[in-house]
């Protein structure tokens, strides 16, 4: 099915002024959020190049952008519900796009760290938003379900697109065109949803200003931590310094949660299975996805000895695999329930990862492809389906706080996957023998998948 039938087929019994122009607007800001991390890797060598900047520096290039995104989702997605969905997401568009201009106009890095920051929190207003406009939006199941499969497929192609658009343009057209790409896209998106989109419903409550405050620093002394565990270490002093921060503020979190009159997360939230079991099957989707694209990115380079270009074709089909699968697979299988799909996405992959257990030396690699097209096919299938039941099995009035939550374990989850997992494969331990215990983190994932479908998702 073309990427145009899966639009008009999710955009079955919607209230939208016309379905297809609103999932589109949608598909539109997560097709720019993606792509422009996936692309802006490509052009980080040009950028340093250019500004004689240092490596700490183009570190931050990265990390301003991630620590804003990762530490303010669950208060947007609270504030989604509180403001409108809609109204949250043109805003959140625009403003994206207006960051992304000043980050092409940077004069300097310390310029275009301070616009990627700003361009962080537009990201993390614009992906709960995603989710919960299609949560509220598309009531009918069917027709939801087929809406995040769009988003998934949309995805995916970003994906793919990232890395050779990126490339191409910053050879051809310079870097500032990565960030300048994101202005039509923006603009066009916000005026689709502007007119296309209704505004969802709201929950009437005051703003919890001590749930948001607390909830924020303590995340962003988490991923901080997790970050900067990539280059100083996990016994680093700043780095255990952050993550006791950490575990002191999501205290402090938790205790003015309880008392809060109108509070922020509603602790009472995970005590629904489902949601509880879709926030903890998305922490585990983004440790074992990521993580392992990470882990076998730095494998076959350092131990196989291979380019950038050979790795990046290596791991060529593990995208392709994914496409298709959402695209021709997925929509086959919808019908089979939530439940049946998330064991048995969680079953292919995680007989991927005990395939691509066999990889050790450079002629093995057909057990390396074997095995990442079936873990990306297996997370093809589940993956969407994570992404229906986080925000469907919880009030449609907490929809947006539902994939603040959800966005944030799966955040959190990429951050230790790729500081774990990459740890494990360029630390003191033989690079193979790294390798191994990282396939059987990825492993146990898949087993939590499951075993999370079987006992929790009822159909």
């Amino acid at each position: 099915m073309s990427l145009s039938g899966h639009l008009q087929a999710a955009a079955t019994d919607s209230h939208s002024t016309n379905p297809a122009w609103g999932l589109a607007a949608i598909c539109l800001g997560m097709f720019m959020v993606t792509v422009d991390g996936v692309a802006l890797n490509l052009a980080l060598p040009t950028i340093q190049h250019e500004f004689h900047g240092s490596v700490s520096q183009l570190e931050w290039v990265v990390t301003a952008y991630t620590l804003p995104l990762a530490s303010l989702l669950l208060t947007a997605g609270a504030l989604g519900d509180r403001w409108g969905s809609r109204r949250l997401f043109i805003g959140s568009l625009l403003a994206f796009a207006l960051t992304s201009l000043f980050c092409a106009l940077s004069p300097s890095l310390s310029w275009l760290i301070a616009a990627r920051a700003l361009q962080g929190v537009a990201a993390a207003g614009l992906l709960p938003m995603v989710l919960s406009l299609v949560a509220k939006s598309w009531p009918d199941r069917t027709a939801r379900i087929r809406a995040v499969n769009t988003l998934a497929t949309v995805g995916g192609i970003a994906m793919v697109v990232g890395p050779f658009g990126g490339g191409w343009m910053t050879q051809y057209l310079g870097w500032p065109s990565i960030f300048l790409v994101n202005v039509p896209i923006g603009l066009a998106g916000a005026w689709l949803a502007r007119r296309h989109l209704h505004e969802t419903p709201l929950r009437r409550a005051p703003i919890d200003v001590p749930g948001a405050a607390t909830g924020t620093l303590a995340l962003t002394a988490l991923i901080a931590g997790l970050i900067e565990s990539n280059t100083l270490g996990r016994t680093h002093p700043l780095v255990i310094g952050l993550v006791a921060g950490a575990i002191v503020g999501l205290a402090a979190f938790i205790r003015v949660e309880r008392r809060a009159p109108h509070p922020m997360l509603p602790l009472d939230i995970f005590r629904n299975r489902p949601f509880a079991a879709a926030v903890a099957g998305g922490f585990a989707f983004q440790f074992s996805c990521y993580g392992l694209l990470f882990m076998l990115a730095l494998f076959v380079q350092q131990a196989w000895q291979v380019t950038p270009l050979q790795a990046g074709t290596l791991l060529l089909p593990f995208a392709i695999a994914l496409i298709l699968t959402t695209m021709v697979l997925n929509p086959w299988l919808l019908k089979r329930g939530a439940r049946w799909m998330l064991w048995v996405g969680g079953s292919w992959a995680l007989l991927g990862g005990l395939v691509t257990l066999g990889i050790s030396t450079p002629s093995t690699w057909p057990a390396f492809v074997a095995g990442t097209v079936l873990i990306a096919m297996g997370t093809a299938i589940y993956s969407p389906t994570l992404n229906v039941v986080a925000t469907t099995t919880v009030e449609p009035t907490y929809a947006g706080l539902a994939s603040g939550v959800y966005n944030t374990s799966r955040q959190i989850g990429m951050a230790m996957g790729i500081a774990i997992l990459g740890s494990l494969v360029g630390g003191a331990i033989p690079i193979l023998t790294g390798l191994r215990i990282g396939l059987l983190l990825i492993i146990a994932c898949m087993i939590a998948v499951i075993i999370l479908a079987l006992r929790h998702i009822k159909a």
